[in-house]
């Protein structure tokens, strides 16, 4: 589910239902980096491809927003795409419960998240 493209209402009744995501994607500006939009668009089919429920916050916010809103609704798992990041081959991803921080390369993301989740 994309952040930007749900309406709050959708977005409250999966939450009150308890069917949370397991992952959360925050690009970093993707209005303005078309490899940050392409690449949340690749990761977030290929989670979904897996399985896996995905939350993208794609909205025209600052990071720490973002990250405050990816709390609130108690996402363990956070992958962030920059485009810093694409150009050194790797995704940025950090366990909110733990704190783990890992640079995962952008080919290993998918199995990485699976390996976390389970």
């Amino acid at each position: 589910m994309y952040l930007s493209r749900s309406n709050i209402t959708e977005l409250r009744t999966k939450i009150e239902k308890q069917q949370g995501f397991q992952v959360a994607i925050v690009p970093m500006q993707p209005a303005t980096f078309l490899n940050v939009r392409i690449a949340t668009d690749s990761l977030y089919k290929s989670l979904k491809d897996a399985g896996i429920s995905v939350l993208v916050d794609d909205r025209n916010k600052k990071p720490n927003n973002k990250f405050e809103v990816v709390s609130f609704l108690k996402i363990r798992h956070r992958v962030v795409i920059s485009s810093r990041s694409i150009s050194a081959g790797v995704f940025e991803y950090k366990d909110l419960e733990t704190d783990y921080f890992e640079k995962v390369p952008e080919k290993e993301i998918v199995d990485f998240l699976l390996k976390m989740i389970i």
